[in-house]
């Protein structure tokens, strides 16, 4: 970062507009392979894992969340649809006392952030969040696995935290995403009224505090985080791991991953001791050869 501007190069690089929180989970599994799916999205193949838990993820929303038919035409659309079903989903908290996959916003350094959450559950007022994973055999992941999972809960926790707080506000996100510039396109308009959806909450900008104050208003959230590991073939939970929110564990991450996007080194490579991923990087030896074989890769 020069005079507190951000460098734009590694975004760009990667033709990025802002971090997810996924991508800052995979650093911890292996930086380099994280920036070269950015770079090689077109030899990036999704796994039947990867389609499972889509899936999963689905299913579950159509179970937990209120059904809404809005269609999106457009990026604008997509904004809208996204703050709206945010909305309900937090609003209908006391009555439903879950709601699942809520997009959420806020910053990491001068970068704007954004992720979803898979589950978000209310208890004896207070906010608890949960993410679900899913697995091929009944058995709980290896660490390095359960790091990124570790990672991806702390940085969730954060950003609600910055917004109850105030530290990531409406006002912010609309500066971050330019949403007076949005137009959101006649055909998605029109669904408000079928819907009847407020007059006062039919721009961006108005559904945006709505699901800002929506998170906000909270009494609290709880420290406890949760993975569950799912069975992705019957469905059925294998395990839950627990663990406690440490900010001073954050503050450590932030200041790992923004070396990598402010530019200050360059992406990582796996250290010695867990090359063994290696083997299953698609990117291993064609477009990374860190540990190809004459470099001394061991089983």
């Amino acid at each position: 970062m020069v005079g507190g501007l951000i460098n734009l190069s590694v975004l760009s690089k990667l033709k990025m507009y802002g971090i997810r929180v996924t991508d800052i989970a995979s650093q911890y599994w292996c930086e380099k392979q994280m920036e070269l799916r950015h770079l090689y999205v077109e030899k990036v193949k999704r796994t039947e894992e990867m389609k499972s838990g889509e899936m999963l993820h689905q299913e579950l929303e159509e179970e937990a969340n209120i059904e809404i038919e809005l269609e999106p035409k457009g990026y604008a659309d997509y904004i809208y649809k996204t703050l709206y079903m945010g909305y309900l989903g937090m609003t209908n908290l006391p009555n439903n006392k879950h709601t699942r996959e809520v997009q959420v916003y806020g910053s990491l350094g001068a970068f704007r952030l954004s992720g979803k959450i898979d589950e978000i559950r209310l208890k004896d007022n207070e906010l608890y969040i949960y993410e679900d994973k899913t697995r091929q055999k009944d058995e709980l992941p290896n660490d390095s696995q359960k790091r990124t999972h570790i990672v991806q809960l702390l940085i969730y926790r954060k950003m609600i935290d910055d917004i109850r707080s105030g530290a990531y506000s409406a006002e912010r996100f609309t500066r971050d995403y330019s949403t007076k510039s949005l137009r959101m396109t006649p055909e998605f308009v029109r669904q408000f009224e079928v819907l009847g959806i407020d007059g006062g909450m039919q721009t961006i900008d108005s559904i945006a505090d709505k699901f800002f104050d929506s998170i906000s208003s909270v009494k609290g959230v709880s420290d406890t985080l949760q993975v569950r590991y799912i069975n992705q073939f019957n469905r059925k939970e294998i395990g839950t791991y627990k663990f406690t929110y440490d900010e001073k564990e954050v503050q450590n991450v932030s200041d790992f991953v923004l070396k990598y996007w402010t530019g200050a080194r360059e992406a990582l490579p796996v250290p010695s001791e867990e090359k063994w991923k290696c083997r299953y990087c698609s990117f291993f030896g064609k477009e990374c050869k860190v540990w190809w074989p004459q470099n001394g890769l061991q089983g």
